[in-house]
């Protein structure tokens, strides 16, 4: 069942000009939702409250004769301002240039690990490349992904080639060819015409790390990262982070530090369902994450970069964080509007590169154009969730996997003014409503398998 046939959604006739024309209250454990689509805003009213709101909205008494700490509310929330316009959000795409790849992570997100039949060559990505600049600007962020990239002869050819055409080009590594020091060099010299690297590392003990990573790893990365440094390149870890690597990484972290270059930047990595990933390696629930990262930190001394929830973050009418801002170009030519290349748009051969590109930002399929979301007083705060995740959990993209759990869950998330729940993963949101005793299905498993492992070859 859809949540918008629930009869417990009313539907306000605001006749108050004060207020946004379109607004509906949701049930809640604690009052209600009040939601405005029109607007894209929402808060918390208490039951003692609500009478009041009626009134506003019906325009028995006017805003300025509201208590302080309502009238507060609903304009600290944007009930008394102009619609926000939706946040242009920057373009990007991303180029993956092989499937070859020299391990195989148990959590990989593309199953990568042998080279496709065919893949795209480098004057294919040279053409990519300046239809980007051409099509886009500059400054726009180009990622550079494997497989392995760097396995690929011409790889940092076609990153400088980027670079030098004005883009933000970022080459994501596993670190092992970095071992080699000519390679490291090579980066470096990259680095100096305006490349940056992001390295990866599945665990921040070498036991741990070559688990996780089907081969050696470990200490090819740290040498690898030191040859970097020491001929002038620089680089980001992305430290993947596993529910059971938690005790490891807050005791050892400090001493990984030890081992790599002094001032390295360390980012955290989270696994999601993709490729080989089927869910072994994922957190619980945001609940479980939030809670690690906090023990890291306090444990290991790291300064970790808190979520604080915003009622007003920035208006969201895509289906997905990437849609209609970016394409992704797999490494055998086909084109996807996501990194997790669920959903197939074109490829370079037929539709080519710019005709996708121009497809993807003229149809960023907002919810409202979805059949099952067109008319919930939720579109234009939900945005009808993750396509890739909807493609595997429904079997279709267009059909959202949305029932009466899942706009509760998120309703009582945005009525504590975490809107940035609405991209949590559907697992998180499903551990979410069970802590929440919101009745829902025990599990949930894909109905089909992901593209990665399909299509490999």
């Amino acid at each position: 069942m859809s949540f918008v046939e629930d009869d417990s959604i009313q539907i306000i006739a605001c006749n108050n000009p004060e207020l946004p024309s379109e607004l509906a209250l949701l049930p809640l454990n604690r009052g209600k939702l009040l939601v405005s689509r029109s607007h894209a805003v929402f808060c918390r009213i208490s039951l003692e409250d609500l009478p009041l709101v009626m009134d506003l909205a019906t325009s028995r008494i006017k805003a300025s004769d509201l208590p302080q700490p309502l009238h507060e509310t609903l304009t600290s929330h944007g009930f008394f301002s102009p619609p926000r316009p939706a946040k242009p959000e920057p373009q990007t795409v991303q180029i993956q240039i092989t499937n070859r790849c020299n391990l195989l992570c148990s959590y990989c997100c593309t199953n990568s690990g042998e080279p496709r039949e065919r893949e795209i060559s480098l004057e294919t990505v040279r053409e990519v490349l300046t239809t980007t600049r051409e099509k886009l600007g500059p400054g726009i962020r180009v990622a550079i992904l494997g497989g392995e990239p760097l396995l690929v002869p011409w790889a940092l050819e076609a990153a400088d080639f980027g670079a030098s055409l004005g883009l933000d080009v970022t080459l994501f590594s596993n670190g092992v060819p970095l071992a080699s020091q000519a390679m490291a060099e090579q980066c470096a010299r990259s680095c100096a015409r305006g490349v940056k690297f992001r390295i990866s590392l599945a665990g921040p003990t070498r036991e741990l790390c070559d688990d996780k990573s089907g081969n050696d790893r470990f200490d090819a990365v740290v040498t690898g990262l030191n040859n970097l440094y020491r001929f002038g390149g620089e680089a980001i870890i992305d430290l993947m982070l596993f529910p059971e690597h938690v005790d490891e990484v807050a005791s050892h972290l400090h001493h990984l530090r030890g081992l790599l270059p002094p001032g390295i930047v360390i980012a955290f990595g989270i696994a999601y369902v993709s490729g080989r990933e089927v869910g072994a390696n994922l957190f619980e629930s945001h609940q479980t994450m939030e809670e690690a990262l906090d023990r890291i930190s306090f444990e290991a001394g790291e300064t970790i970069a808190a979520f604080t929830p915003s009622p007003l973050a920035d208006r969201r009418e895509g289906c997905s964080c990437a849609m209609g801002r970016h394409l992704h170009v797999r490494s055998d030519g086909s084109l996807f509007p996501c990194f997790k290349m669920e959903e197939k748009v074109g490829h370079l051969n037929h539709e080519g590169f710019a005709a996708s590109l121009q497809h993807v930002h003229t149809h960023p399929h907002p919810a409202r154009d979805l059949k099952k979301c067109s008319v919930c007083v939720l579109n234009t705060l939900c945005g009808a969730g993750c396509r890739s995740d909807n493609f595997l959990y429904t079997g279709d993209p267009e059909v959202p996997l949305c029932d009466t759990w899942r706009v509760r869950v998120v309703s009582e998330l945005l009525a504590d003014d975490w809107a940035g729940a609405l991209e949590w993963p559907v697992h998180h949101l499903l551990s979410e409503a069970k802590r929440r005793n919101i009745p829902c299905p025990s599990e949930l498993k894909p109905v089909i398998s992901s593209r990665h492992l399909l299509e490999t070859r």
